[in-house]
Parts: structure tokens; C-alpha cells; sequence
């Protein structure tokens, strides 16, 4: 059958093909199901969802006809492929921005889009893609910007401003003193229950220029524990100046050097550097065990790199705090986020557009451009009087098929 389904689907002992995709890091199981035969039910996106026991991701997009599916057959003239999307704990979300961007790269990939630009339908509506070769493009409706509400979080209550952007949103900004690096957001803010009767996504935001060193964490083969595999730069809590250190697999007790980097104690002869020793590097081998904090490659200006054992991928770099200034736009601001039926997520497409909606009104703009950082990257809102346009990155990285189970 047509992606790989065999008889029976996915969950009647059948195997299905998956793809995996990320928009700034908001990362995607994608399931190939164009004539809605898969039998997907909210357990099994959770299954499927789950970091260490399933594939792992921040939701689900199924990828089904419009005609074929019931909340899309009404929108099948407009828009031949319908995002049909899951958060990670099996519930529906009516959008997810990042989501319908890695959902427009699949489509453009696999042939089923041959036009640059494109809609698909979603369950907030109709929208428009567009992609090239380095960014993907959504347009939207304009985000409806609402009355005021709080969210409480660590016994600290925040005012924020409740956004409409196909699914509900609640901006909040950080009094002065606060920085996102100091929010705990392993569990879940809790809010006003008879404003946001089906949840609401929750953003935490302050000025883009501020923060610059709170997106520089690198997670080493993504080991659990808050001490291992992490590094704050130029971050410590005020208790622990100490900290902005990365333990790699816990040094053992007689060798405190080992498996420690000091960010702000660079050689006095080379005082552009950090230094980090992995089980002592090898003397013909200097450059691993190493890290140039401000020496990035010149084709990745916003990243510092680091050699371990010459890992690859997403575990040999580190971005510190090397994203360029953005020009061209009419304000720059930096977010954390919840979301609702997922956890804290590296990017949130919709939750950027809310906290853009926000910052223009707060600066006396109607209209404009929004540069918004976020962990994982950044993304750019475009904002006028009857649409959003949200761009960013968004790339497929692997490909596979689920095993009967």
C-alpha cells in the first residue's frame, strides 16, 4: 500500500513506515497514511511518542488525504493533504506551527506537493506553504491577541496576555531580575482553568539581547541527571558560581580534572578559549577533548563547536551564544515554552507567533517583523493586518518502520 502501511495498520499487528522531522528542534514522528487506513488511537501516538521505550518526539503528524479523513473532508477542494496532529501524550491539537512547516518539507520531499507553494489543511483551518531549499513558510490567519490572565510556576505567579492562534496561548513576561534560564518547567504551569477550558500553551518571554547565553546547552548523548551532560555558559546560579561546568560521565573522585570544562577559566595565553578534558585527549590528537567557545566554523557563524571522540551530528557542537543580531525587524525577543499535551519543547511555531503578536502590540505596532529565540533555534514572524507568515528551518532526518509490537 501506498507509505509503506501493510494490512491491518499500525496497531493490529501490522508494521507501518515512519519519517522523523524537526523545525527548530520541535521534533516529529511522521506517519505516511494517504487513505486514512492507519488505526491510530491517543495510546499509541503516546507509545510512539515516548523518548526512551518509542521513537520519540513532541507529537505526532499523520500525513492523509483530506477527502479521507472526517475533520477535513469539508476542506478537501481547498486542500488536497490534511496535517492530522497529535501532541506526545496522545491528545489532538487543533495547529502546531512548526508542525505544519515539517509536515510542507514531507509533502515537498516525498512528491506529493510538486509546487513550491501550497495548502494544507489543518484542523484550525486552511493555510499556505512555501518551500526552498533552507526555510519552510506558513501563512496564517492573524492571531486574535485577548484579554489578560496569569500562570503560576515555582510559587512565582506571572501576568500574561492570552493569544488566539488556531489554539490557545498565554504569553507571559518575566519581571526584571528573572531569566528563562531560571524557570523549572519539568512540570507543567498551572493557570485560570475557566479561561483556557481545554489547556493552553504557555510562553515565558523576555528581550531577545538578554538571553543570549541561555540557548548554550549541550546535552552529551542526552545522559539524564541535571549535573551530566549539560553546560550553562556564562549562566551560573548566583549560589554555585561554581557551575557553567560539564560533567561527562562523572569524573572519578581522584581525578576531579577529568570530564570538567571551565568556560570562564581559559588558559592566560589563550583567553578566547574554554577547555574541556574527556579522559585526557591524546597528545598527537590536541584538537579532541577541546572546546572554541568563540571560534565557530565560518559557515555556521552561530555555533561554537566541540570535539568528542569526533562525535557527529548533534552531539559534536555546542551553540553558545553566537546567534547573529537579526536586522531588519521590528523586534527581538527570546522564549521559553510548555505546551500543552507535550512538556517543554525546544521551539513552538504558534507559541512564537503569540509571543510576536505581543511585542509588536506592546511596542504600538499593528504590523512588522518578530525575530524569536528559542532553544532550539530561531524563527522569524511576519505580521500584518490579515496574516501570519512563520519561517524557519525544517528538515527531515531519518526514516524507518515500526516493528509488530
Amino acid at each position: 500500500m501506498m507509505g509503506g502501511v501493510s494490512d491491518g495498520g499500525l496497531g493490529m499487528g501490522g508494521t507501518v513506515r515512519y519519517f522523523k522531522g524537526h523545525g527548530t528542534g520541535n521534533d516529529f514522528v511522521i506517519l505516511p497514511d494517504p487513505d486514512g487506513v492507519l488505526a491510530l488511537t491517543p495510546s499509541l501516538v503516546a507509545a510512539l511518542c515516548d523518548r526512551r521505550f518509542g521513537i520519540g518526539a513532541d507529537g505526532v503528524l499523520r500525513v492523509v488525504r483530506s477527502a479521507k479523513h472526517a475533520d477535513a473532508a469539508d476542506m478537501a477542494g481547498d486542500a488536497e493533504w490534511f496535517m492530522d496532529y497529535w501532541n506526545a501524550d496522545g491528545s489532538i491539537a487543533e495547529m502546531c506551527g512548526n508542525g505544519v512547516r515539517v509536515y510542507a518539507r514531507f509533502l515537498a520531499a516525498q512528491g506529493y506537493a510538486p509546487d513550491p507553494t501550497f495548502p494544507i489543511a489543518t484542523r484550525s483551518g486552511v493555510v499556505q506553504a512555501s518551500v526552498t531549499p533552507d526555510a519552510v513558510s506558513v501563512t496564517l490567519p492573524a492571531p486574535v491577541v485577548g484579554g489578560g490572565s496569569t500562570a503560576t510556576l515555582g510559587g512565582l505567579t506571572f501576568t500574561g496576555t492570552s493569544v488566539d492562534v488556531g489554539n490557545p496561548h498565554l504569553v507571559c513576561a518575566l519581571p526584571s531580575g528573572l531569566s528563562l534560564g531560571d524557570l523549572d518547567l519539568t512540570t507543567s504551569p498551572t493557570y485560570d482553568a475557566a479561561a483556557f477550558p481545554t489547556g493552553v500553551n504557555v510562553e515565558f518571554v523576555v528581550p531577545g539581547a538578554s538571553e543570549a547565553a541561555t540557548f548554550g546547552h549541550i546535552a552529551v548523548d542526552r545522559r539524564p541527571g541535571p549535573d551530566r551532560g549539560h553546560i550553562a555558559v556564562d549562566a551560573p546560579p548566583a549560589d554555585r558560581r561554581e557551575q557553567g561546568h560539564i560533567a561527562v560521565d562523572a569524573p572519578p573522585a581522584d581525578r576531579r580534572d577529568q570530564g570538567h570544562i571551565a568556560v570562564d577559566a581559559p588558559p592566560a595565553d589563550v583567553r578566547e578559549q574554554g577547555h574541556i578534558a574527556v579522559d585526557a585527549p591524546p597528545a598527537d590528537r590536541r584538537e579532541q577533548g577541546h572546546i572554541a567557545v568563540d571560534s565557530p566554523p565560518p559557515a555556521q557563524p552561530d555555533r561554537g563547536h566541540i570535539a568528542v571522540d569526533r562525535r557527529g551530528g548533534e552531539f559534536g557542537h555546542i551553540a553558545v551564544d553566537k546567534r547573529p543580531t537579526p536586522v531588519g525587524v521590528d523586534a527581538h525577543v527570546a522564549m521559553r515554552v510548555f505546551e500543552r499535551g507535550s512538556g517543554e519543547t525546544l521551539s513552538c511555531g504558534s507559541g512564537a507567533i503569540a509571543v510576536a503578536a505581543v511585542a509588536l502590540k506592546e511596542t504600538g505596532r499593528p504590523t512588522g517583523v518578530v525575530a524569536v529565540d528559542l532553544p532550539g533555534g530561531r524563527l522569524t514572524i511576519t505580521l500584518d493586518a490579515h496574516s501570519t507568515t512563520l519561517t524557519g528551518p525544517a528538515v527531515l532526518i531519518a526514516t524507518g518502520e515500526t516493528l509488530n509490537s
